[in-house]
C-alpha cells in the first residue's frame, strides 16, 4: 500500500518546525488483552502507522491469514517481541521455559514466525545473571543471541537488544555500552539496540551514552513514571509523569536518531499479580491509545520549542 505525504503525516508523523519527522507507532503490549485484529483496526483507525507485534496474541496455525490480515491494515511492525526474547528466563514476563536449548530453540521459531510481518527488528533481551557469575550468564546470551541472530539474517532480518535497568536479579544489559559490547562480541551485524525512556530517564549518563552511539539505536520505546509507581509494571502515559520527556526526546533527536519512536505501557490489572486499580489495562483500548498518543504529541512539541527558544 502507498502513501502520499498527506497520508504519512495524518498516520501519526509530525512534522515539525525543523523538518524533523517523528515515526509514532504503539507497542501492542499497551492494549494487552485486545486481540491482534482488534488491534490492527483500533491502530489503523487513530492513524497510528506502526505496531509491535507480540507473538501471544497471533492465533495458533492461521499465520497466512494475520499476515494477509496486517499487509491490509497498511501498519507497519515494528519492534516485535517472541514469546521467548532471551536466552535466561524472566520472572514474571517470559518465565517459561527454564531450560536455556529450549529458550532458544523457541527464540529462533519465533524469529521465523515474526519475519512474515516484515518488522523493524525482532527485539530479545539479555536478562539478569541469576545466580551464576555474570561471565556464564553472559556467555550464556552471547551464544543464544548469536544463534537467533544467524536465523533473522538468513531472513534478511534485525533483532534489536532492549537495554533494561537493573531488576532484583540484575541486567546484562542495563546500559547502551553495555548492550553495544555484548553486540560485539556476539559479532553479526544485524544486531541494534532498542532503548525504553523507563530504563533511563533518572540516570545521568544515559543521554551522553545515547549520544555517543547514536548510530547503534534503531529504536526508542516511549512511557513515563508516576511519583508513587509502584514498579515497572506500572507506567504512566506520555505527559502524566515526572519524565522530563521533551528533554529526552530532544536529546535524541539531536543525536541523529530518525527511527521509531514506540509507545509502551505495562500498566497490571492483576494479569502478573499485580491488580492496580488505576490499571490502563482496564481502560478502553481506544481511550488509552488517543492519550498516549497526544501525551507523546505533546512532548514532541515541548521538544521542538525548547529547540527554537
Amino acid at each position: 500500500m502507498r502513501h502520499t505525504e498527506e497520508d504519512s503525516l495524518a498516520m501519526g508523523h509530525i512534522r515539525g518546525v525543523d523538518g524533523a519527522q517523528p515515526q509514532f507507532a504503539v507497542s501492542a503490549c499497551t492494549t494487552y488483552h485486545s486481540t491482534f485484529i482488534d488491534d490492527l483496526t483500533a491502530y489503523r483507525s487513530l492513524h497510528i502507522a506502526g505496531i509491535g507485534l507480540w507473538e501471544y496474541k497471533l492465533p495458533t496455525d492461521r499465520d497466512a491469514e494475520m499476515v494477509e490480515r496486517f499487509q491490509e491494515s497498511g501498519l507497519t511492525a515494528t519492534f516485535c517481541f517472541p514469546n521467548v526474547p532471551g536466552v535466561i528466563y524472566g520472572d514474571v514476563l517470559f518465565a517459561d521455559p527454564k531450560d536455556r536449548k529450549e529458550r532458544v530453540a523457541l527464540l529462533k521459531a519465533g524469529i521465523r514466525r515474526l519475519a512474515r510481518f516484515n518488522p523493524v527488528a525482532v527485539a530479545c533481551l539479555a536478562g539478569p545473571p541469576r545466580d551464576v557469575a555474570v561471565p556464564i550468564a553472559r556467555s550464556w546470551v552471547i551464544e543464544g543471541l548469536r544463534e537467533g541472530a544467524h536465523v533473522a539474517g538468513e531472513l534478511g532480518m534485525r533483532l534489536a537488544l532492549e537495554v533494561t535497568r537493573p531488576g532484583p536479579g540484575g541486567s546484562l544489559a542495563s546500559t547502551v555500552p553495555e548492550a553495544v559490547a555484548l553486540i560485539a562480541d556476539i559479532g553479526l551485524p544485524n544486531i541494534d539496540v532498542l532503548i525504553d525512556t523507563w530504563h533511563f530517564w533518572d540516570s545521568p549518563q544515559a543521554l551522553q551514552d545515547i549520544q555517543a552511539h547514536a548510530d547503534r539505536i534503531v529504536g526508542v520505546q516511549v512511557n513515563d513514571r508516576s511519583p508513587g509507581a509502584r514498579g515497572w509494571w506500572d507506567r504512566a502515559l506520555p505527559g502524566r509523569g515526572q519524565m522530563d520527556l521533551p528533554t529526552i526526546l530532544r536529546a535524541v533527536r539531536d543525536a541523529g536518531f530518525a527511527g521509531w519512536y514506540e509507545l509502551e505501557i505495562f500498566s497490571d490489572d492483576g494479569t502478573f499479580g499485580n491488580a492496580y486499580p488505576d490499571s490502563l489495562w482496564k481502560w478502553d483500548p481506544v481511550e488509552v491509545l488517543k492519550a498516549g498518543r497526544e501525551g507523546f504529541m505533546q512532548a514532541w512539541r515541548s521538544s521542538l520549542e525548547t529547540t527554537r527558544s
